[in-house]
């Protein structure tokens, strides 16, 4: 099972925290050319821009990331394997990592893409695990989840990713791990639990590699909706209120479906 990562050519400091992080479990990978936003042509940002999109217009650094993981499915599409592990390089490994990135029977039969990142934010998986393997288990994941740092992809599933994907309109996470996705909401997608892998930006609080991407995205989003005073006092106050509701609405799940709300912890 072969590993992509993908760098920008003038991010060398990126590059060389990957082969220390990899290094130190014994692992290699193979160097993917990131697409570079700063040389993006209009016909280029015009691909990334086609359709209405559900949440908001996407910027250059987002449009350059999703074209990078093409480049990925491509080579993936065409591997003499089945399976193809793509990270960013940004990502940390955790203790056994080289059990999962070595070997590939724990995958589930059916899987489209397995989510291989922890997350700080909760996310909502099946209750039962399908595998297992060096200590962690593999959970279906229900909900769309933020980042796009370190999954496995099937063959398969990346010929199908670049077939939908010759012109798109919304973020590469949304579109890989949301079920409600117009074109990919049927792809099996899973969750291991625990991550063996996490970008640094849920890791460090002082990031030293940072995320232009991150910065891109909450400028976007941002954009015209500034906070009033009085909004930030209404929001802080509310927020007690939103935790309990939240309790419930989880336990309610938990006992009544066969999912469950967990932060994916990195070990």
């Amino acid at each position: 099972m072969k590993t992509l990562v993908i760098n920008l050519e003038r991010e060398t400091a990126r590059l060389g925290h990957m082969r220390k992080v990899f290094g130190e479990q014994g692992l290699d990978f193979t160097v993917v050319k990131a697409v570079d936003a700063k040389l993006l042509s209009q016909e280029e940002l015009k691909v990334g821009r086609t359709g209405t999109p559900r949440f908001y217009e996407l910027g250059a650094g987002e449009i350059a990331c999703f074209l990078s993981h093409r480049k990925c499915w491509e080579i993936a599409a065409q591997s003499e394997d089945a399976y193809t592990i793509i990270c960013e390089d940004d990502i940390f490994l955790g203790e056994n990592a080289s059990a999962i990135f070595g070997d590939e029977s724990w995958i589930p039969a059916d899987a489209g893409v397995v989510r291989l990142e922890a997350c700080r934010p909760k996310t909502l998986i099946g209750k039962a695990a399908v595998s297992t393997v060096a200590g962690r288990k593999v959970h279906p994941l229900r909900v769309a989840h933020a980042g796009s740092g370190a999954y496995v992809v099937f063959r398969d599933t990346a010929a199908r990713l670049l077939r939908e994907t010759n012109v798109f309109c919304d973020p590469l996470d949304q579109f890989l791990y949301s079920s409600s996705e117009p074109t990919m909401g049927d792809l099996e997608k899973y969750q291991m639990v625990p991550a063996p892998a996490i970008q640094e930006v849920f890791l460090r609080k002082d990031k030293s590699l940072g995320s232009s991407l991150l910065e891109e995205r909450y400028s976007v989003q941002s954009a015209g909706k500034p906070r009033s005073v009085g909004r930030k006092i209404l929001r802080e106050i509310g927020r007690p209120r939103k935790k309990i509701a939240r309790f419930f609405s989880n336990a309610w799940i938990y006992m009544t479906t066969e999912n469950m709300w967990v932060r994916v912890n990195f070990k």
